[in-house]
């Protein structure tokens, strides 16, 4: 059942896809990989692998053992947050095409357990990152070495489970009507999960620190060895890491299936929640398109909280920083210009939610007078907005140490733009006016970093001599963005 999900999920994002549909040779190619359970996660796997040597060459160079298991600490978190956010993010765009409304009418008592199933195969690519470092720990401790990876599968399982229990509280219900009152709501979940993730995520910056003072960090991980991902720690004590795993186990195996059961019994029958209303007067107005596409995009995100996570992965990423800022009390020029970068980087991961929030409405669009250029804007400023704010917010905080700060404010508006732009260009290339979704998959995301990341390195380039040339690194931003409207504009 499973596989046959699995192939017509990637059917459906293959119909979807302009770039493949209107190709036969891309679409029997599209279609051939579809059906293959082990092609498509091969490629998917072999594309993290480089990222995982990478890794792994921190754990090749020391075999001290108090280093080596402050390491795989920070290293736990990957598949957790990993798994946690992509059972998020897929599960609300596999719900929203309608993938599991033919098994709703079948008497299966718990059909949530195949789109848990589908949603772990999406996740699994995610091991081609961590395993090289594992079995770098298995070559020198081979006991511990097993245990590391046990752990793995523990995190791997953990994130996919909590990741479930957020598409049981924000996605699977029905609202009367959206309201203020429900966008309130919707962006309050986003916050506090943004603050749960962001504090995992900031872990993940800690690797220099550990091997500067492993002792210390030992310590603290000691304090809290239960706790994961800090009990995976204890693998070099067998027996007691033994012993958490299988507490882990007892709790997680029950909570997993009551966790399945809500969401079956939400997706047989989603809760409508009604709201208070009041009534006003309708006023027709006229609105652009490009701006109107755009204000539909974040209506949908606010309905959907989980997808509106994806938008907040700059954050996450520069969150470690602002920790740090608030504890030295100060954040120089360079720290702020930094981070601005990072910001604009990582933005190109919001492309995933933008294209995948149109879901089953992809086809009403179709039929409205839309061209492939406006549609493609549209995503541009709905990929950029959210980037542009974290942006201005961290400038204007900035400002607090140092008033300079403030002539970095253009970066904070033209990066994220040169990204979405290039990032939309690219997956907007093909010929014809139809709208559809480009697929967008971990390894074309990775490319996408890395042609941004190569435009970016070409804007900073002067500010190699001194910040004395900021103006000359804003004039090249300034230019790329030109091109980039000009080509948007013919395309």
């Amino acid at each position: 059942m499973i596989r046959i999900l699995y192939r017509e999920l990637h059917y459906q994002i293959a119909k979807r896809n302009p770039l493949v549909v209107n190709d036969e040779k891309q679409f029997k190619k599209a279609i051939k990989n579809a059906m293959s359970l082990k092609r498509g996660l091969g490629v998917q796997t072999f594309g993290f692998i480089p990222f995982g040597l990478l890794m792994a060459s921190t754990f090749i160079f020391t075999n001290d053992r108090l280093v080596l298991a402050s390491l795989m600490v920070s290293l736990a978190l990957l598949p957790f947050v990993f798994a946690m956010y992509v059972t998020a993010i897929q599960a609300s765009y596999v719900l929203s095409i309608g993938l599991f409304k033919p098994l709703e009418a079948l008497p299966i008592r718990l059909g949530s357990k195949y789109l848990s199933g589908l949603l772990f195969l999406e996740v699994s690519p995610a091991l081609g990152v961590i395993l090289p470092s594992v079995f770098v720990i298995m070559a020198k401790y081979p006991l511990e070495g097993i245990l590391a990876l046990l752990w793995v599968f523990i995190g791997l399982f953990l994130g996919h489970m909590l990741g479930l229990a957020i598409v049981n509280f924000f996605a699977l219900r029905v609202h009367q009507r959206a309201g203020k009152g429900h966008t309130l709501k919707s962006l309050v979940k986003v916050v506090f999960f943004l603050l749960f993730i962001g504090m995992f995520m900031a872990m993940n910056y800690l690797q220099y620190y550990i091997r500067e003072h492993s002792e210390e960090v030992a310590r603290i991980i000691g304090k809290y060895f239960i706790a994961y991902p800090f009990s995976v720690a204890s693998i070099f004590e067998p027996s007691r890491s033994a012993g958490l795993l299988m507490v882990y186990v007892a709790i997680i195996a029950p909570a997993y299936y009551l966790t399945l059961r809500a969401v079956w019994k939400k997706m047989l029958e989603p809760p409508v929640v009604s709201e208070k209303i009041f009534v006003s007067r309708f006023k027709a107005k006229i609105t652009n398109k490009i701006l109107a596409l755009t204000l539909k995009d974040f209506r949908m995100f606010v309905r959907k909280p989980a997808m509106l996570v994806a938008f907040l992965i700059p954050l996450y990423m520069v969150l470690p920083t602002i920790v740090d800022a608030f504890r030295k009390g100060q954040l120089s020029l360079f720290n702020v210009l930094v981070v601005l970068f990072m910001v604009g980087l990582f933005s190109v991961a919001g492309a995933d939610a933008v294209l995948k929030v149109e879901g089953n409405v992809l086809e009403l669009l179709k039929t409205l007078p839309i061209r492939k250029k406006e549609f493609m804007l549209s995503k541009i400023l709905s990929m950029t907005v959210v980037p542009i704010t974290i942006g201005i917010l961290i400038v204007i905080f900035g400002a607090r140490y140092d008033v300079d700060s403030l002539l970095l404010l253009p970066y904070a508006f033209m990066l994220p733009l040169i990204s979405a732009s290039i990032t939309m260009l690219y997956l907007f290339r093909y010929t014809g006016e139809d709208i559809g979704i480009p697929e967008l998959s971990w390894l074309h995301m990775i490319f996408m970093i890395i042609i941004v990341g190569i435009v970016f390195a070409l804007i900073a380039a002067p500010l190699v001599f001194g910040l004395k040339h900021l103006f000359v690194s804003q004039e090249i931003a300034l230019g790329i963005l030109f091109i980039l409207f000009i080509i948007a504009k013919k395309h």
